[in-house]
C-alpha cells in the first residue's frame, strides 16, 4: 500500500520544525556588558579620522553624571571571530563598493545579540554614514540594553516588594529582591540596596492629580525636593536635594497610553552627591501621579551602568489595570 503524500509532507514539516528548534536552542546567551559595543573595523581605520568620528558620535559624555562617562564604551576588534562572535552589541564597519547604508540583524551567533553593519565605498562616506545613523544606533542599543536589564529584573523581582508597591500605589513595578524596604510611611517608600561603598535607592510617593501643570519640570522638582527634605535627612540640618546649577535632562513619553516624565540629574548633600533618575506617571483612572526616584551614591567610581539599571527598573512602573 502506498503511503499518502500528505504523510511525507507532514513528516518533512515536523523534521524541519524540530531542526529549527534544535538550531535555536543551540544559540548560547549573548555575553559582554551592557553599555559596551564591539566595533569590528580594520585597525588602521580605527586609528584614523574614521575611528575618531565613531568615537565622537557614539562615545560622547552622558549628561547628568558627576564625572565624564561615555554613552557607550567602544572596543575595537579587527575581525568577528572566536568569543567576539558571542558578544551582545556589535557594529561591523566595512568599506566596499556600492551605496552606503546601515543594516541590522539579531540573534545571529548568540541569543540576545544585535549586530549593525555600516558600509560605504570610502572613508569619507563611512564618516557621513555614521553621522546620518548615529541616533538610530544609539537609540537601538540603549533600548536593547534597557530591555535586557528589564528581562533580568523581572526574573529576580521581590514578590514582597512588588506587593507593597501595588498595595500602596496601585502600580506594578519590578524591584529586585536585593532591595530592602528601609522606610515605609503613609505616602512614601524607600527601597535600598547597599554593597560596600555603593548605595542605590528607590524613593516612591504619590499625589492627587488635579491638572497637567503638575507634571511641569519645576513642579516635579519642587515635589521631589519636598519629599527628600521630609524623608531623606543627612547630617545636621542637611538633606538630599537636587543640584540647581545643572538642570536635569527631561523627556516625556507614553507607554501603554500612560503619560510619563523622566528626569535625569544630580543630587547633593553635605555628605556628597551623585546622579538620580526619576519617572512620574499620570494615572488618570485613579486621579493620581506616582513618582519613583532612583539615586546612586558611589564616590569616585563610575556610575553610568547603575543609573541605567535604575532607569530600567523605573521603566517597568505601570498603573494596575
Amino acid at each position: 500500500m502506498k503511503t499518502p503524500k500528505i504523510i511525507y509532507a507532514t513528516a518533512g514539516l515536523l523534521v524541519s520544525l524540530v531542526f529549527s528548534c534544535s538550531m535555536e536552542k543551540q544559540l548560547a546567551p549573548a555575553s559582554g556588558k551592557q553599555g559596551e559595543i564591539i566595533v569590528i573595523i580594520d585597525r588602521a581605520l580605527w586609528t584614523s579620522a574614521c575611528g575618531d568620528s565613531l568615537r565622537h558620535y557614539l562615545s560622547y559624555p552622558v549628561y547628568g553624571l558627576p564625572q565624564a562617562e561615555p554613552v557607550f564604551t567602544l572596543l575595537q576588534q579587527s575581525s568577528l571571530t572566536g568569543v567576539t562572535r558571542q558578544l551582545r552589541n556589535i557594529i561591523m564597519v566595512n568599506i566596499e563598493e556600492g551605496p552606503s547604508g546601515l543594516s541590522s540583524q539579531t540573534d545571529v551567533y548568540s541569543k540576545g545579540q544585535l549586530i549593525f553593519k555600516l558600509h560605504a565605498s570610502c572613508v569619507d562616506s563611512i564618516i557621513a554614514c555614521a553621522n546620518r545613523y548615529r541616533e538610530t544606533l544609539i537609540n537601538r542599543f540603549l533600548v536593547k540594553d534597557r530591555n535586557d536589564y528589564i528581562n533580568y529584573f523581572r526574573r529576580v523581582t521581590g514578590e514582597k516588594n512588588a506587593g507593597k508597591v501595588m498595595e500602596k500605589f496601585q502600580v506594578s513595578m519590578s524591584i529586585p529582591k536585593e532591595y530592602s524596604l528601609d522606610v515605609e510611611k503613609d505616602d512614601f517608600f524607600w527601597f535600598a540596596r547597599e554593597e560596600k561603598d555603593m548605595i542605590m535607592g528607590i524613593l516612591m510617593w504619590k499625589e492627587p492629580y488635579v491638572s497637567v501643570e503638575q507634571v511641569d519640570t519645576s513642579r516635579l522638582l519642587a515635589k521631589l525636593n519636598a519629599m527628600t527634605k521630609k524623608y531623606v535627612p543627612t547630617t545636621g540640618n542637611s538633606w538630599m536635594r537636587t543640584e540647581t546649577m545643572i538642570p536635569p535632562a527631561v523627556k516625556t513619553y507614553r507607554k501603554n497610553n500612560v503619560y510619563s516624565v523622566q528626569m535625569n540629574g544630580l543630587w547633593k548633600s553635605v555628605m556628597g552627591g551623585g546622579p538620580y533618575v526619576s519617572v512620574s506617571i499620570v494615572d488618570v483612572h485613579r486621579s493620581q501621579i506616582v513618582t519613583a526616584m532612583g539615586f546612586v551614591f558611589f564616590p569616585r567610581k563610575e556610575k553610568r551602568d547603575y543609573v541605567r539599571m535604575l532607569e530600567a527598573i523605573l521603566f517597568t512602573m505601570e498603573p494596575a489595570p
